[in-house]
């Protein structure tokens, strides 16, 4: 029973992810997957006003900019792991924690408008993987602070 709910779930998250290259295509998307199955884009994406909840495919390099704010996204899972020249953008979604998103980005990052306020401290530490898994920055940061204010005392 464990198998058949396992493939279930499988071909569900396969037809998103068919739908969504799908949708990009459409939206005029210059996209390659790669063997490992990362998407690279050649040029840049906008996935805003998609309402989307999460991402269903996993970015490796886009040669643009990648914007998937104005979302109802919760996490950066399937961000990509980079950005070259241009901007990452994620404004405007329900992110709390900052982990998934790309660890070189050639311009701007924006993540305001979330329910989290999150500093320029706590971008570049989720760009260098520093946060631990499952943690939002928020929480890491505090207790950065707290040791920082232990050790001064």
């Amino acid at each position: 029973m464990k198998d058949q709910i396992e493939r279930a779930i499988d071909l569900v998250l396969e037809q998103d992810r068919d739908e969504f290259l799908d949708l990009l295509k459409a939206r005029g998307v210059n996209y390659t997957v790669r063997p490992d199955g990362l998407v690279d884009v050649e040029g840049n994406i906008s996935l805003s006003y998609l309402t989307l909840i999460k991402i269903p495919v996993k970015f490796g390099s886009v040669n643009g900019y990648f914007d998937c704010s104005n979302n109802q996204l919760t996490s950066l899972k399937g961000c990509p792991e980079e950005v070259r020249g241009g901007g990452f953008y994620c404004r405007d979604n329900q992110l709390t924690s900052l982990i998934g998103c790309p660890e070189e980005v050639g311009g701007e990052f924006i993540c305001t408008d979330n329910p989290v306020d999150f500093t320029k401290k706590a971008i570049e530490l989720a760009k260098q993987g520093k946060a631990p898994l499952g943690l939002p920055l928020s929480w890491v940061l505090m207790k950065q602070k707290e040791k920082e204010f232990r050790e001064k005392s």
